[in-house]
């Protein structure tokens, strides 16, 4: 996630970040440091983000 500090992710960069989250989701939420819960939240957002934008309807955007 360090390379990826931009809000408009490319898709690329998209299934980097889910690649991220679920490696630190693997290890589970009591084996994360409080650094690593914390960028799992900012890469959620990030996700999230780029799926409003590519996967919902417009009215939902």
């Amino acid at each position: 996630m360090k390379e990826i500090v931009e809000k408009n992710l490319t898709e690329e960069q998209y299934e980097r970040l889910m690649n991220e989250i679920l490696a630190l989701m693997d290890k589970g939420e009591k084996n994360l440091s409080e650094s690593e819960l914390d960028s799992i939240r900012a890469m959620a957002l990030l996700a999230q983000a780029y799926e409003r934008e590519h996967h919902y309807p417009p009215h939902l955007r």
